[in-house]
């Protein structure tokens, strides 16, 4: 009985170290799937369309785009985030964006997938020095694209005047009727949800201090922005209101609110956000406080 008892552990043993070491070779064999650049990120051509022709300097690539955190969880992609509009000119000089270096080399139906080092990757995708929690503890974060098309200049101005007929609809299909779209147009170019009651007040000037809360939200709703509480700014000073916010504050005072619809032209444009939340040719929905205004 011991005998047979040593000679199954013995088996064990050998069947241990045989599947360790299967699972060792698979794991430095998928590593050696990653190719290495210089710059610093690894990379993986998945597919490739060996029809294509090669890209021009100046033409932009459309990217289906996916964000993961090493255990393969989705944290941001761009169908959703970014309404399937991530768009990005062709650089291959470039040292400072990983991905827009990498596409340099692709064409229309190419897929891939980056290992970008964490701080890297939110320094160059989201312009932001902080790593959220779901990547605290990742030394890499994973990239999957895939190119859609690659687009001249030419295709890519077409393609934004369509998108900005999207956007005009998305607007009007907000309200109840084409007559309440019109109603709600202001003159600056924004459009009144709910308008604030009348005030005596005096107007707010260029250089008051005006202590104020706003929400920032989608279309469907989902937030994406809230200011500090009691937020100040100076009245006019570029950089620190986005242009619509300004417009709608001119049409405000102490103790009002209101809510209103940016079109992007008044938010942030045909390129979204510089931090990558905001996708190019979104209209928005702004609620905004007016809690003082005091002379500088």
């Amino acid at each position: 009985m011991m005998l047979r008892s040593i000679k199954s552990n013995k088996l064990n043993l050998i069947y241990f170290l045989l599947f360790l070491l299967f699972g060792i070779s698979c794991g430095n064999k998928n590593k050696k799937r990653f190719s290495y650049n210089k710059l610093g990120y690894y990379f993986q051509l998945i597919s490739f369309n060996s029809n294509a022709t090669a890209y021009h300097a100046k033409n932009i690539a459309w990217l289906d785009v996916s964000f993961k955190t090493q255990s393969d969880s989705v944290f941001w992609d761009s169908r959703n985030n970014f309404n399937d509009n991530y768009f990005v000119e062709i650089d291959s000089s470039s040292k400072t964006n990983f991905l827009k270096n990498y596409i340099s080399g692709l064409t229309s139906l190419d897929s891939a997938c980056l290992l970008i080092k964490t701080k890297d990757f939110y320094l160059q995708q989201f312009k932001s020095d902080k790593v959220p929690f779901f990547s605290g503890n990742d030394t890499v974060v994973k990239v999957n694209l895939k190119v859609k098309q690659i687009l001249t200049p030419q295709e890519f101005k077409n393609r934004s005047v369509n998108l900005l007929r999207q956007e005009t609809e998305q607007i009007e299909a907000y309200f109840k009727s084409p007559r309440d779209f019109e109603m709600a147009r202001d003159t600056l170019g924004f459009y009144w949800i709910e308008k604030p009651k009348p005030s005596e007040l005096p107007i707010i000037v260029y250089r008051n201090i005006v202590k104020l809360n706003y929400l920032g939200s989608y279309l469907n709703g989902r937030v994406f922005e809230r200011s500090p509480d009691n937020f100040e700014v100076s009245y006019g000073t570029p950089d620190q209101l986005i242009k619509g916010l300004n417009y709608v504050i001119k049409r405000l005072k102490k103790g009002q609110n209101a809510k209103i619809i940016l079109p992007s032209r008044l938010a942030f444009g045909e390129n979204g956000s510089s931090n990558g939340t905001i996708a190019p040719y979104t209209p928005l929905i702004y609620e905004i406080e007016i809690i003082d205004v005091k002379n500088e």
